[in-house]
């Protein structure tokens, strides 16, 4: 699936700055977040991380009962919901970008952010928050090009391609 061609200028500039916000918030959310003044660069903390997929999904779906709603929340959908505006955005922002690369940003992204806070010891590596990233970018992804679908008038010249 191809993004739409997005021809207005103005909507062009306006997407590209909505981009730009999007990721200034993504690092706030990400590496600040409730954390701004506890971060922990002392040599004694021990980062956890989790490279089995799935582990921490199931972990709180099979016993969100044993959490607070606040965490569950946070660490299932709440790291879904962060990723779909980035869906939404690349293709305002990249006319022609298809869903693999659309999948590929959003792993590196992800994985990017998920390396930096392990290393900075401000927040554990898990493999199912790409996981859950990479999911809430496609979901955008396919909401744009299905909100775009319906919103064209008929006989236009649709250009979002399968």
């Amino acid at each position: 699936m191809k993004a739409v061609y997005v021809e207005n200028k103005m909507f062009k500039k306006i997407s590209n700055i909505a981009f730009a916000v999007y990721i200034f918030i993504l690092f706030v959310v990400s590496f600040l977040g409730t954390r701004v003044f506890s971060l922990r660069f002392q040599a004694d903390y021990n980062a956890s991380y989790n490279i089995i997929p799935f582990k921490t999904i199931l972990t709180y779906l099979l016993n969100f009962n044993k959490y607070n709603f606040d965490t569950w929340f946070f660490n299932t959908l709440g790291n879904l919901i962060l990723f779909l505006p980035l869906g939404v955005l690349l293709p305002l922002t990249f006319r022609t970008i298809r869903l693999p690369k659309v999948i590929f940003i959003s792993i590196i992204l992800s994985l990017t952010i998920e390396v930096i806070q392990f290393l900075t010891k401000i927040g554990a590596f898990d493999i199912d928050k790409i996981i859950l990233n990479t999911l809430g970018c496609i979901l955008g992804f396919y909401a744009f090009n299905l909100i775009y679908k319906l919103t064209q008038k008929t006989g236009d010249n649709d250009s979002v391609s399968k």
